[in-house]
């Protein structure tokens, strides 16, 4: 029998199709919105109802309210539930923490939780190495290496580690600093098996970077349509393309520079849409994580499967530096997006070419991270 804690931040990925960038300093009158979308309690909720798996022995410990218990009990899922006593209705990252220790001092024999990097670093401050984790990717970056690649893929895991069959190792905890750089925060103790992990984000020299994409941009630019409507996704490799069409780029965020020279820095989901929809040539730049190979579902939520729809894959061209390419193991490209309402596949998935210079290129496919 393995006995399980489970813990959520139950507002990370909040702020990805909002194009806040995450839901750390998320104004308090915005924490119930947050609650409500739902993002991180579905996704954990992705991971834990596994038709088939080996449940029979396996036992849930949550954290009490919206900490956990609340989205497994809204979804039928068998748990067991700490003490409510004292527990606020809006939690901080001290109430994750302090939840965190509990769920230790109850037992468990490892933790389940759902969030993104900042929730990351939170539980590596509070549990360090002393029992193993198991990230469940629910917020906006996850650059993080002891995320799994989906929800699904967490579930995925946890089975394996019930069964037997994971061994454990240390992971990176990677997160933003004061100087609004990705680095090594903590460490965790993580599963592994034939279920991967993400790995860690690997970020490449920033002047490498901007090489590939000035040298991309010098072909790429010259042969748009006159009225091509631009999206720059995150990135430095896509950020040298904006800075070739004169635009300064958010680096973080999607940026949109329109036919007539107008630029929309770091868009939401929303706006995104409107635009592409109106847009006679919409053409979009898409950047790859770094040792990681996410297309789609890090930092980027904006580009959402309609926004991807509406752009047509045509459309969209995606750069790499060779680094990151020859980086890549498997060298496919990953998804991770919402379930679509019809279950209809992607748009992205499938061979897609990679610009890697202004004439060369590669041939990869793109895969859903929950299959």
């Amino acid at each position: 029998m393995v006995r399980a804690g489970v813990l959520l931040n139950p507002i990370a990925g909040f702020g990805g199709a909002l194009a806040l960038h995450g839901t750390d300093g998320l104004p308090v009158d915005r924490f119930d919105d947050a609650v409500r979308a739902g993002r991180a309690a579905a996704r954990l909720v992705r991971a834990l109802d596994r038709p088939g798996s080996p449940g029979g022995d396996l036992e849930l410990v949550a954290a009490p309210g919206v900490l956990g218990s609340d989205a497994l009990t809204a979804a039928g899922i068998p748990h067991t539930c700490l003490s409510t006593t004292g527990h606020p209705v809006r939690t901080t990252r001290a109430d994750t923490i302090a939840a965190a220790r509990r769920l230790i001092a109850s037992g468990i024999d490892l933790l389940v939780f759902a969030g993104g990097d900042g929730t990351a670093t939170d539980v590596a401050e509070a549990i360090g190495e002393s029992l193993p984790v198991i990230g469940v990717p629910a917020g906006v970056k996850m650059h993080s290496e002891v995320f799994s690649r989906s929800p699904e893929a967490a579930g995925r895991l946890l089975d394996a580690v019930i069964s037997g069959l994971a061994t454990f190792e240390s992971a990176e905890v990677l997160d933003v600093g004061a100087s609004d750089e990705t680095g090594v925060v903590g460490m965790l103790r993580a599963p592994r098996s034939h279920e991967p992990l993400q790995g860690a984000k690997t970020v490449a020299p920033p002047a490498a970077s901007a090489v590939v994409g000035r040298a991309i941009a010098e072909s790429l630019v010259p042969a748009a349509p006159p009225r091509t409507t631009w999206i720059v996704g995150p990135g430095a490799t896509t950020g040298a393309v904006a800075a070739a069409l004169g635009m300064a780029a958010t680096l973080r965020g999607v940026d949109v520079l329109h036919p007539d020279g107008t630029a929309e820095p770091d868009v939401t989901e929303e706006r995104l849409f409107a635009i592409v929809r109106a847009a006679e040539q919409p053409l979009l730049v898409l950047g790859v994580v770094g040792g990681q190979g996410f297309l789609l579902g890090r930092g980027n939520q904006q580009l959402s499967a309609r926004v991807i729809s509406s752009i047509g894959t045509d459309r969209i061209h995606i750069l790499a530096t060779e680094q990151k390419v020859s980086g890549l193991f498997p060298p496919v490209l990953l998804v991770d997006a919402e379930p679509d309402p019809d279950r209809a596949p992607h748009p992205l998935l499938g061979y897609r070419r990679v610009r890697t210079g202004p004439r060369q290129s590669t041939v990869l496919r793109v895969i859903d991270a929950a299959a």
